[in-house]
């Protein structure tokens, strides 16, 4: 990457922004500013090809590119890149990619197939127009030899693929089916020896804008300076599904729905004669197809899957596959009401065959475990489908293993969850939507913190959210529909993002990244003083204050945002004072100390607990392991009350299930429909609390889990956390990865993944003790565990640690401290230690010949 760097240095661009026609915008507005947009706010999807020659291979040949809003490059046939990542559209991203291993002696030919996607989406939001861009644009540059260049301009071909298109957005998760007509889009037009000479040329696009006059060549305006990409290209992993059953539909006429979801549905009840597979076969699956009738297959692959769905059909000209993909069971042959997956869990795809033999990978990466295929033909078809997984890749080292095999799931499970939603940027989930939602992330941050050398993403996700409103508060999800329109904002996920910045403080130590959020995490925190009442606390605060799915009261003044509040402050002001910056620390610091004070008022002395609310000068009766837990993280309860809440977040008979986003709030009593979640009560309010609340309080949903279990940790009893732990369970009982909440949502949701955070970092013990681990920490607290072992990313490298009854042994390439469970400290340097428990302090240095020998098998590190 060095390389890349020294070929494309700051500054101005030589290739210029083409198309594969002309832009699509219209002058809203004349005086007293040119006011543009675009004219039709459909996706549009096109190709652009450059032919030329190459004498010999060069070593490298580096190459950035990037579009508005997505594109995919390959280099003779090969895919090279796909991009960029999401930001807001004042900020683009380029790709770096070197086309060497590519490139061949003689002809080569760059293809890239770009989209436009026009309305804002849960993954894009689009730029206000200026000049010709603002309706899709793209550029490219490489040097692939000494003064040699590949520039993009009205040289290379282009082409409008108007038989591959979107449907409009439906539902939550703002994705529209994908329709491909395969006869329109031209065979081989990606590889060398296609014939594009009926193409047209690309169109070089003006970049004027209100006073300015420049250079067609980027920065231009709207996109600002074009930043280059801060996480790594995705991976590419093929996945297989599994042939479950077949069944044959009778249409009753020859026309179809516009939207395959909605064909496919409609024929899922009215599907016969149900065949059931045993055994799947190998290789595409041979059909029998007839007019008039419709061949059913439902294919699983066993598990959520995340990537771009790929099909290939061996067919007459003119078959009509109808893809819907889904994260639960389609209830396959039984009658099926319209909808009855939930719009917002379902993916669609429409293919229209070319004669022979053909193959059609989806634009958009889609999440899903079910498909069902509807293909409608004639005569004999051939089909396969499978999804290419395109997750941002993992760096290979940090494990977890212990003595309880349940554990040791849990933990794969939560990683699994974790890469099943980290794209471009943390989403909350793959299947229902791929929104980058502010608050969700940050407990994918703290899993990649510990157990993914590659810290880009976990660092990338407090960056991307980093647009705030003009108030100071952060969008609810960064760079989609959500913070183009800015209906509503989530008040705490703002102080859940403080939170990552001072995770990545502690874990990187990077002062500059930390110096260049401060004032935005300063704005956040200032956004709350309107809301502040005279007795210091915060009340009434607008917006959707979450917390989580549980049935947590936060009308009036809540305990709990004002405790997540003094945490931010508290957090702020320790980054402060790390930068030297005394006079925000201070600031901080005043606030967080008369925050303690009038905090005092949800303290409910009867009951020995947290209200929840105070609202009308009345505390609550209703508590919550939620007001408990982010009380103590913020340092706002007394030490001798410490005993009591670690009862109360502890133990379960104490806990109550209940949730208002559950039907009928009960989600013990009457689950919600299989990936729903109720949500009534967002907008007529929750429900009268249906439990006891004299004697019982609100257990946490997953999400809030990890400040429960920071809590346990902080009041003495990091032992506890192992069998906590084990409370996931119920989850893989419904499904390989862990679900949004306990009893309902997608199977697989990102923020419920705490275990495999905390399994490292309190079982085994490993944190940071100073900011970016010049000093570790390690104490191990193996509570019910007989042994645990693993190793956990610094920037120096892994750190390795083996704890036991008898030893604890540390492989690490920074100084540390040794905590034991009696309390005595012992301060290690570099290289591998060994403390016996049973001989007293028993400290002892091996050998560095030991090192690899005595340390755990590598080969099981994955």
């Amino acid at each position: 990457m060095a390389r890349s760097t020294e070929t494309f240095p700051r500054g101005r661009w030589q290739a210029r922004w083409i198309w594969f026609e002309g832009p699509r915008l219209r002058l809203v507005r004349a005086f007293p500013i040119p006011v543009l947009e675009a004219e039709v706010r459909t996706p549009r999807t096109g190709a652009l090809r450059k032919r030329f020659r190459v004498d010999a291979r060069p070593v490298h040949a580096w190459a950035r590119l990037t579009a508005d809003s997505r594109y995919i490059l390959w280099v003779n046939g090969r895919e090279a890149a796909r991009g960029p990542v999401r930001d807001h559209p004042t900020r683009l991203h380029y790709d770096v990619v070197d086309l060497a291993p590519y490139l061949v002696e003689g002809e080569n030919v760059l293809a890239v197939l770009v989209r436009f996607y026009g309305e804002a989406n849960a993954w894009w939001m689009p730029a206000v127009p200026s000049g010709q861009l603002g309706a899709g644009a793209f550029v490219f540059e490489a040097k692939i030899g000494p003064g040699r260049w590949i520039l993009s301009d009205h040289s290379w071909k282009a082409r409008a693929f108007d038989g591959w298109v979107c449907l409009e957005p439906s539902g939550i998760g703002a994705r529209g089916s994908e329709c491909v007509d395969g006869r329109t889009v031209p065979e081989g037009w990606q590889a060398p020896g296609f014939d594009d000479a009926e193409w047209s040329d690309a169109v070089e696009l003006e970049t004027y804008s209100l006073g300015y006059q420049g250079e067609p060549e980027p920065p231009s305006t709207p996109y600002g300076s074009l930043l280059p990409r801060p996480v790594a290209l995705l991976g590419c992993v093929e996945k297989k599904a599994r042939l479950r059953a077949e069944a044959t539909c009778e249409r009753e006429s020859a026309t179809e729905a516009q939207d395959p979801v909605v064909e496919v549905e409609h024929e899922l009840g009215r599907a016969r004669v149900v065949r059931r597979r045993r055994e799947s076969p190998e290789g595409p699956l041979e059909l029998r197809c007839r007019e008039g009738r419709s061949e059913l297959l439902h294919f699983d692959f066993g598990e959520v899957v995340c990537g771009t769905l790929a099909l290939e059909v061996d067919a007459a000209g003119g078959a009509v596959v109808d893809v819907l993909g889904s994260e639960f069971d389609p209830a396959f042959g039984k009658a099926a009401p319209p909808r009855r997956l939930g719009e917002e869990h379902r993916a669609g795809v429409r293919y229209v065959a070319p004669p022979g033999r053909s193959r059609v990978e989806t634009f958009d990466p889609v999440g899903l475990r079910h498909v069902v295929l509807s293909v409608r033909s004639s005569g004999t078809v051939r089909i396969g489908v499978s999804v290419e997984e395109r997750l941002h890749p993992r760096a290979r080292g940090p494990f977890f293993e212990c003595s309880d095999e349940r554990l040791e799931r849990i933990w794969k499970a939560g990683r699994r969850t974790v890469d099943l939603c980290s794209l471009d940027a943390y989403v909350d989930c793959p299947t229902r939507e791929q929104r980058a939602w502010t608050g969700d992330a940050v407990v994918h941050q703290m899993v990649d913190l510990v157990s993914n050398a590659d810290w880009r993403l976990a660092r990338w996700c407090v960056e991307l959210a980093a647009r705030p409103r003009p108030d100071g508060m952060l969008p609810m999800a960064a760079a989609c529909d959500l913070a183009r329109e800015d209906a509503s904002y989530v008040p705490d996920w703002a102080l859940h993002w403080i939170h990552a910045l001072h995770n990545l403080y502690r874990y990187t130590g990077d002062r500059e990244f930390v110096a260049r959020m401060l004032p935005v995490a300063e704005n956040v925190l200032r956004w709350f003083l309107d809301y502040r009442a005279e007795d210091g606390l915060l009340a009434d605060v607008p917006g959707w204050v979450l917390v989580d799915w549980a049935a947590v009261g936060v009308g009036g003044r809540s305990s709990v945002l004002n405790a997540l509040w003094a945490r931010a402050l508290g957090e702020f002001e320790e980054m402060a004072a790390w930068l030297g910056d005394g006079g925000r620390a201070f600031w901080a610091q005043r606030l967080r100390e008369e925050l303690r004070e009038a905090f005092e008022a949800f303290w409910d002395p009867e009951r020995g607990r947290y209200a929840d609310t105070i609202r009308k000068g009345r505390r609550s009766l209703a508590s919550s392991q939620h007001a408990q837990a982010a009380a103590v993280v913020a340092g706002l309860a007394p030490p001798e009350r410490s005993e009591r809440l670690l009862e109360l977040l502890v133990d379960s008979s104490l806990h109550v299930e209940a949730a208002w986003s559950a039907p009928r709030g009960r989600p013990t009593e009457a689950r919600a429909p299989e990936g729903g979640i109720g949500g009534a009560y967002l907008f007529f309010g929750p429900e009268e609390p249906w439990w006891d609340v004299e004697t019982k309080i609100v257990a946490a949903q997953p999400f809030f889990r990890y400040v429960v279990h920071d809590a346990v940790a902080r009041l003495g009893a990091p032992e506890a956390i192992a069998r906590l732990c084990l409370d996931w369970e119920r989850l893989l009982e419904r499904a390989p990865t862990f679900s949004e909440t306990w009893y309902a949502g997608t199977t697989c949701h990102g923020w419920s993944s705490t275990p495999t955070r905390d399994l490292l970092c309190y079982t085994l013990g490993v944190t940071p003790a100073e900011p970016g681990f010049a000093l570790a920490r390690v104490a191990p607290r193996l509570g019910f565990l007989e042994w645990a072992r693993g190793a956990v990313p610094t920037p120096l490298g892994l750190l390795f640690v083996e704890a036991s009854r008898e030893k604890v042994r540390v492989e690490s390439p920074v100084p540390f401290d040794l905590v034991l469970e009696d309390g005595t400290r012992h301060r290690f340097g570099v290289g591998t230690h060994e403390v016996s428990l049973g001989r007293g302090p028993g400290v002892e240095k091996l050998p560095s010949r030991d090192r690899r020998r005595g340390t755990h098998s590598r080969r099981r590190r994955t």
